[in-house]
């Protein structure tokens, strides 16, 4: 699977989107641009430079699906433009309206060409892939960018108030995060180029663990390569071998408005227990 395909469609399909394509009137525009309309929204119709965001499934001709914003509960946002070859999945959304729900057909031999990939199993030469699309909101980049500085600032309002209740005896860092040191460590701290052994467990603020290594071998990292997430390339700077701590961390150091795999949605603060088992 391309990047292209991860990062700017993705796939699978919710049940209210099966539909026989011949219940639909397929349109054809000038640009190549060819899709069906199954359910029409009514808002507004996209213009060059908005951003657009949307779920979206991708079907091959045999009908087998790769991926799936749905499953993952993020969907995609793209700028609105012109896409680089005629019939491109980008030229068809800028064809559709906010709350559309329609099927874009794709040239297999563009698509593939265009990402310089062979035709996967199951896609013939000349076939059309299936791009299931449901357009969630279409906004001015002005727009965009007002409501993701509004979730950020909702963010920083929120974990103080969560680190009120949960971690009274928290520090703050200078950048956000907030630190419980559980059990006192020894020597020096931590340097950059340094092997870690590091016991975790990650969990959501509604404390789902979506990540431990309890139970399996220590993770191992070199401190100050860039290996994981800066929050806590961070934590490990303030710590010492033997030491316990907690550590909240804002999502500007973790995964930001992009979110994770589906279970860390945009602009989730995690809180990480770390231990440091042992220093090289």
């Amino acid at each position: 699977m391309t990047n292209f395909l991860k990062t700017t469609l993705s796939v699978v399909v919710a049940t209210s989107l099966l539909f026989s394509c011949d219940q639909f009137k397929v349109t054809q525009d000038p640009d190549g641009s060819k899709y069906q309309i199954h359910t029409e929204g009514k808002g507004k119709k996209v213009k060059m430079g908005d951003m657009i965001t949307f779920d979206l499934v991708i079907k091959a001709p045999n009908d087998s699906t790769f991926e799936n914003t749905y499953k993952r509960h993020q969907p995609v946002v793209l700028v609105a433009q012109k896409g680089t070859y005629k019939g491109s999945f980008e030229n068809a959304l800028m064809h559709l309206t906010e709350g559309d729900s329609a099927t874009v057909f794709v040239n297999s031999d563009s698509l593939f060409a265009r990402v310089q990939q062979p035709l996967p199993p199951g896609v013939a030469k000349g076939s059309d892939m299936k791009f299931i699309v449901k357009i969630q909101s279409i906004q001015t980049r002005e727009d965009f960018q007002k409501a993701q500085d509004a979730k950020k600032g909702n963010e920083a309002k929120l974990m103080e108030e969560f680190a009120k209740k949960n971690f009274p005896t928290a520090t703050k860092t200078q950048y956000g995060m907030y630190r419980v040191v559980v059990k006192e460590g020894a020597g020096e701290l931590l340097k950059a180029g340094s092997t870690a052994k590091v016991h975790y467990t990650g969990k959501l603020m509604n404390g789902k663990v979506f990540d431990s290594s309890i139970g399996k071998d220590p993770f191992e990292l070199t401190v100050g390569q860039g290996a994981v997430i800066p929050g806590w390339e961070q934590a490990l700077a303030m710590m010492k071998k033997g030491e316990k701590s907690i550590f909240f961390i804002p999502s500007s150091l973790a995964y930001g408005e992009q979110g994770a795999g589906g279970i860390i949605e945009p602009f989730s603060p995690l809180i990480f227990e770390m231990e440091i088992v042992d220093v090289k």
